[in-house]
């Protein structure tokens, strides 16, 4: 079919896709399965009933019927290419009992716990780097010509932590077709004081900014330790919205246009597996944003599919919620809201 006739996504999506090995503080490991930011995205896009069209690179050693399964539960996923290059996408965590990650050693953490090392982790090495490079592009960044052009019809768009290259290059790219509405949450390793000077050009064209506190203090490092402080910057740069979580759970909303601030409330989930928790955040507040334009609301939809999230581990135990499940704690958080 000619890209032009195919549907046209509800949002186009664009990430990583992984190979999840993951200890969880006190449930059972989680070895070799699918993971990665944009499968979390995703999956929480689907649990508020959006259709989404989903851009990544894999490797050779990504299964295929990880992707045959993203497509049959409702994924377009004309936007997943093989990569030329060859990269690990292996991702190790492990979490203490205060859910603290720890993605170094995978070796003593399953001897630590009496497991057996999985083959398919020998020679890992934690691949993401300290710093971005502000030049060169990796093996798993998205490139323009990634995005099939029936994608660029869709009126929205989340872009993943990826690295600094791809998110010099996408923003103006989506914006250049149909999408209004374009959210993207940072990538630490440009969340630094040496790439001050560059973070202006890297979020003029985007709508909502998301990052976390630890970030936000980082790059703002011997400038301001006013999270507030921070996001009226960021703001003025171009976002409407910044939205930072913070330490303790809650998050933070701060609208440049209509000069207001809220704190949302976490939602009180027993955590299993923390992994993903942002990403899900992330799909579900572009599917409810793009609905109706309420950023608040949207943000408690993130909130809401986070909970589901730590509750188990992988991307898609979203998916299997109670019906009206998530509708309840919506409700119960609405309540909760604080405008500053």
């Amino acid at each position: 079919m000619d890209d032009l006739l195919k549907p046209v996504p509800d949002a186009v999506l664009i990430g990583r896709l992984r190979r999840e090995f993951i200890l969880p503080a006190s449930d059972p490991p989680v070895l070799n399965e699918p993971g990665g930011n944009l499968a979390y995205a995703a999956a929480a896009f689907l649990q508020w009933d959006g259709k989404p069209g989903v851009v990544s690179r894999t490797n050779n050693d990504y299964p295929s019927e990880w992707l045959e399964y993203m497509s049959a539960i409702g994924m377009d996923t004309d936007g997943i290419h093989v990569s030329s290059e060859s990269f690990d996408d292996r991702f190790f965590v492990t979490y203490n009992q205060a859910q603290k990650p720890i993605f170094e050693n995978p070796i003593s953490h399953f001897a630590d716990r009496q497991l057996g090392f999985p083959q398919q982790l020998l020679n890992y090495k934690p691949t993401e780097p300290v710093y971005c490079s502000k030049t060169d592009y990796s093996a798993d960044s998205i490139h323009i010509t990634d995005i099939p052009p029936h994608y660029l019809e869709a009126s929205a768009a989340h872009i993943s932590p990826i690295d600094y290259i791809s998110h010099s290059i996408l923003p103006s790219v989506l914006k250049g077709g149909m999408i209004l509405t374009l959210t993207m949450r940072a990538a630490s390793c440009y969340m630094d004081p040496i790439f001050w000077e560059n973070i202006r050009a890297l979020v003029s064209d985007v709508t909502v900014l998301m990052f976390t506190e630890a970030q936000g203090l980082k790059l703002f490092q011997g400038r301001s330790a006013d999270l507030w402080e921070i996001a009226g910057v960021l703001a003025s740069y171009g976002p409407e919205f910044i939205i930072i979580h913070a330490n303790d759970g809650t998050v933070m909303v701060y609208s440049r246009i209509a000069q207001k601030r809220w704190i949302l409330p976490a939602y009180p989930a027993k955590v299993s597996d923390p992994t993903g928790m942002l990403d899900t955040f992330d799909g579900a507040f572009l599917q409810s944003y793009r609905k109706d334009y309420d950023v608040v609301r949207a943000a408690l939809s993130g909130i809401v599919s986070s909970s589901f999230c730590v509750e188990g581990s992988g991307p898609y135990y979203i998916l299997g919620c109670m019906p009206g499940l998530k509708e309840a704690r919506l409700k119960v958080l609405a309540n909760r809201v604080m405008e500053l």
